[in-house]
């Protein structure tokens, strides 16, 4: 066979070989878009989900092919920040609910109503209430909230059966009890002043008396922090100071100190929300019983029975590649078996309601308990409503008033005083 026939066979197996291979289906691992999921948290604090992300991702039958980056705090923001701008951003964000408020307004997240009606997620009322910016008359939702943690207070149970004492469910209850811990020698109420927890102890009268539209206007700068009402119930929080319910070395404490002294047992009660169940639990003796009051009305006709942060909100971003890619994650994410394994492995209160019923934990069941059909949009979390600095400032002044050298009136001025400051400068 001369040359010219073997180059032309060559040539015609070559063409051959190149339809047939063209011809071949895809490979179905590379059909499978990839969905990255940018997260704020450490690993450690969602444990369970690497686990469960494998197993998804190793069923062919699955639609998208997920990756969870975990990143941590520190830069987190700048991260999200450039992906939220660039040509091709993650599909799944996670943000905090003052980031999110910015970016949900400013446009720049996916409006996920009709994505949650069709999951047939039936949530708990309170949770998708501001699951939109502040500024969020239509009710549009942009966000999934993960975990929910009540306001609450935490009770030693040994100490209150050893004195034959009932669980308080009013400011009068409380006070009663107060003071026959005090008369043992007993700290009644200990909190964490020195951050969050000063700020936390507002927050439990402002959802029941004055309740969150009224926060929304103030965001709006159509009221004022220092209005009467809000003066009213930091007043509330001045009388328990006074009366001993809420002991005054709180000022001093940070929350590893607070919760060292219910811990060891010099004190009967800790206030902060159910989120600071892992810390007591790192530090408790194995003998140590503690559990959450179901019940306490800081006002005669409460607005809501509880305040709640519904922590993080998690999102896709308006500039997402492949929405629908996107959206089948996030399904899996906050689905029924992601959600249940947070509950049984994690110990976290989740959104719908039915699938707390996994929860062995006896304060965070009697939390959980509390919440059902009881969260409305006045629970919403104060924390969670105003700005890092408004924050700050609320937290040293409530502070401050502990100690007995501010008025409720004079933190709620500098409170407004901040906030008008902040604005100015915009």
């Amino acid at each position: 066979m001369n040359g010219k026939k073997i180059t032309a066979i060559m040539l015609t197996m070559g063409m051959a070989l190149g339809m047939t291979t063209a011809a071949l289906p895809v490979n179905a691992e590379e059909e499978r878009p990839e969905v990255r999921v940018l997260i704020k948290w450490a690993e450690s604090q969602l444990s369970n989900w690497t686990d469960l992300v494998d197993e998804y991702n190793a069923d062919e039958s699955n639609p998208v092919t997920i990756n969870l980056e975990f990143y941590g705090s520190e830069g987190y923001d700048d991260k999200v920040k450039a992906e939220l701008t660039g040509d091709d951003p993650a599909g799944i964000v996670q943000l905090m609910k003052t980031t999110f408020n910015d970016y949900s307004a400013n446009g720049q997240l996916e409006e996920l109503s009709d994505f949650i009606d069709a999951q047939g997620w039936n949530y708990n009322p309170g949770a998708l209430a501001w699951a939109g910016p502040l500024n969020n008359e239509e009710g549009k939702v942009y966000g999934i909230p993960d975990f929910a943690n009540t306001s609450c207070i935490f009770y030693n149970t040994k100490i209150f059966d050893e004195l034959g004492l009932e669980l308080p469910t009013d400011i009068d209850s409380l006070k009663e009890v107060s003071k026959t811990l005090n008369d043992n020698g007993y700290k009644a109420i200990v909190t964490g002043a020195t951050n969050w927890c000063a700020s936390d102890l507002l927050s439990k009268v402002q959802s029941q008396s004055v309740g969150a539209d009224f926060l929304v206007k103030c965001y709006n700068n159509e009221e004022k922090y220092n209005d009467s009402q809000m003066v009213d119930a930091l007043s509330v929080v001045n009388d328990l100071v006074e009366a001993g319910v809420i002991d005054k070395s709180s000022a001093d404490y940070s929350d590893d100190d607070a919760i060292a002294e219910f811990v060891m047992g010099n004190a009967a009660m800790y206030t902060a929300h159910t989120g600071m169940a892992s810390s007591i639990d790192s530090v408790k003796d194995d003998d140590f019983e503690y559990n959450v009051i179901p019940t306490m009305n800081f006002v005669a006709e409460p607005k809501t029975s509880v305040a709640v942060t519904w922590g993080s909100m998690w999102c896709i971003p308006s500039n997402v590649q492949n929405k629908e890619a996107a959206e089948d994650a996030l399904a899996f994410l906050f689905g029924e078996k992601v959600q249940k394994s947070d509950v049984e492995d994690l110990g976290k209160i989740v959104n719908v309601d039915e699938w707390n019923a996994g929860l062995t934990h006896p304060a965070l069941l009697t939390a959980s308990k509390q919440l059902e059909g009881a969260g409305t949009a006045d629970s919403f979390y104060l924390l969670d409503m105003v700005s890092a600095k408004v924050l700050d400032n609320m937290n040293k002044g409530i502070q401050e008033m502990i100690q007995g050298n501010k008025t409720p009136q004079e933190v709620m001025d500098n409170v407004q005083a901040t906030w008008e400051e902040e604005n100015s400068q915009k």
